[in-house]
């Protein structure tokens, strides 16, 4: 822990490279990468490094892992704090699964009602929580589902309806879809993420899951269905 903090805090902060300006010859710095803080150790760390590569949201991922996810509501904070003392005005988007918090019940879900009031009327720290998990922001890609799944484990609804559509991402494995997605291996690869914006659509997710969530909302229904925030991370993209 003492060392993720630490490379977080002695970075210089991070911006994108240099433009000239063609007039005058001076330079100029372009504006400072938004920071994406994680719970997942190789799916969301690896999708958003490639969501980098290929479309035009360029992000810095920071950490690369951070450690066990049910224990985000005591480490964000921190990671937070480190970022903005070498980062001032830098925008952090904060994703991480929200079904193993609800699995814990009643004290884990007021951890998790506390942290976000912490950032509520924050602009530049965005909750991107998921229920169950981002790979239902991945569903979202290829259809519309609000039904609630409460969970993304091996024999879920979720990962056997997504497995439908991602599963030939990968064709050289046997292992079902939800391992896949959590091992580096197949991951780090660029091809998978290109695959899910090409053959699915980034534009469709973003307006479906933030439609639902205000469609739910406004029928004060959320509880009861899954949603995932991450259309936040694309929506106020700056």
């Amino acid at each position: 822990m003492e060392k993720i903090l630490r490379d977080s805090v002695d970075e210089e902060q991070y911006f994108e490279e240099l433009k000239e300006l063609s007039k005058e010859g001076q330079r100029e710095l372009n504006p400072l990468l938004p920071f994406i803080i994680s719970g997942g150790k190789n799916t969301e760390r690896y999708y958003f490094e490639h969501i980098s590569k290929i479309t035009k949201y360029k992000f810095r991922i920071e950490p690369e892992y951070f450690g066990a996810e049910n224990q985000y509501a005591n480490i964000f904070p921190e990671i937070i704090k480190a970022i903005q003392s070498k980062n001032e005005g830098a925008t952090i988007f904060c994703v991480f699964d929200l079904d193993d918090i609800r699995k814990k019940g009643k004290t884990e879900l007021e951890k998790f009602k506390r942290f976000c009031g912490e950032y509520v009327h924050n602009d530049s720290v965005i909750i991107c929580h998921s229920m169950p998990s981002i790979e239902y922001w991945f569903l979202l890609h290829f259809d519309n589902f609000t039904e609630l799944f409460k969970s993304c484990g091996p024999k879920s609804k979720l990962q056997r309806i997504l497995s439908d559509y991602m599963k030939s991402f990968f064709p050289k494995t046997d292992k079902k879809l939800c391992n896949i997605l959590k091992d580096e291996t197949y991951v780090k690869n660029s091809s998978w993420v290109e695959k899910l914006c090409t053959v699915g659509n980034l534009d469709r997710a973003i307006t479906s899951a933030e439609e639902n969530i205000k469609n739910a909302i406004a029928n004060n229904d959320l509880d009861n269905q899954s949603y995932t925030y991450v259309y936040r991370i694309f929506k106020e993209y700056r």
